[in-house]
């Protein structure tokens, strides 16, 4: 049995701020073990219902957040950037059996998700035929898109309520409860990890019952920019309408074409150019 697992780390136990999230930031060296222990756990619970052998997309940031000497060696990691499936690159390389999200967040127009934001902070929001989406709903269309069930998920209470809202069947762990953009009632590392190795597990045992995210009619995407240059220089390619000062639409074939034009519009820059916004993930 082969399990596919996305992390991210705003949704795991203890991280509220932006210290806790990237290098040269004074708690970085405790957020990157505290992530890398609920992928552990995750292992472990999908291990207790039968999983041989994972998968692991590093997710946040420069993607170098897991400590791969702590994984067993039945674990493959995926790490760095630029990757064309982003969080999900990976799960297009053979069959799995189940997919997993551990620590991962609300989208960028979220009330009170903890660092809310979609992909980047290159967009204020991603639309898919007029409806808001996070990083969580189109990585679950791309899951579905290449027939792996996606079974659970962690994060904080935002993001756990707006998961539910499109892959109701799922079981998930509440991390940590969002008080504003930067401050959480979280539980203790080992708690949520006892949590998440017992969830998962569940998960994986029922994984035949858990439904799959349902298909939009088209995949017609709204993509709203940070700035105006990106849908002014975008608006050249005939392909591409420019809808609104910050806003393009465009039609593509799938999920899979999806995520790889999100991850084009979020990655790429000209030589030497200066980026914009702060890349998150």
């Amino acid at each position: 049995m082969r399990v596919f697992i996305s992390a991210d780390i705003e949704g795991v136990a203890g991280v509220t701020a932006l210290p806790t999230t990237g290098p040269w930031r004074h708690e970085w060296a405790q957020g990157r073990r505290w992530m890398t222990d609920e992928v552990l756990a995750a292992i472990a619970g999908a291990r207790a219902a039968g999983a041989t052998s994972f998968v692991v997309s590093d997710g946040h940031g420069s993607a170098h957040n897991l400590l791969p000497d702590l994984f067993p060696d039945d674990t493959e990691l995926v790490r760095a950037w630029p990757r064309p499936l982003l969080q999900m690159d990976g799960i297009d390389r053979g069959a799995y059996d189940a997919c997993i999200f551990v620590g991962h967040h609300a989208m960028a127009q979220a009330w009170r998700g903890v660092l809310a934001h979609s992909f980047t902070m290159t967009f204020r929001e991603i639309r898919l035929c007029g409806v808001a989406q996070s990083e969580t709903s189109i990585n679950a269309h791309v899951a579905a898109h290449f027939g792996v069930p996606v079974v659970f998920a962690s994060g904080d209470d935002d993001y756990i309520a707006h998961t539910r809202t499109f892959l109701p069947d799922i079981e998930t762990v509440t991390t940590q409860r969002a008080l504003s953009y930067t401050a959480v009632a979280c539980l203790t590392p080992a708690e949520s990890c006892r949590r998440i190795r017992e969830g998962v597990e569940r998960a994986i045992a029922r994984r035949a019952s858990i439904s799959a995210i349902a298909p939009p009619p088209r995949y017609w995407l709204d993509i709203d920019f940070a700035t105006r240059s990106q849908p002014e220089m975008l608006d050249y390619l005939p392909w591409i309408e420019r809808t609104g000062p910050f806003t393009i639409s465009v039609e593509v074939a799938d999920p899979a074409e999806m995520l790889r034009l999100i991850a084009f519009l979020a990655f790429y820059q000209a030589e030497g150019v200066p980026r914009y916004g702060e890349r998150r993930l």
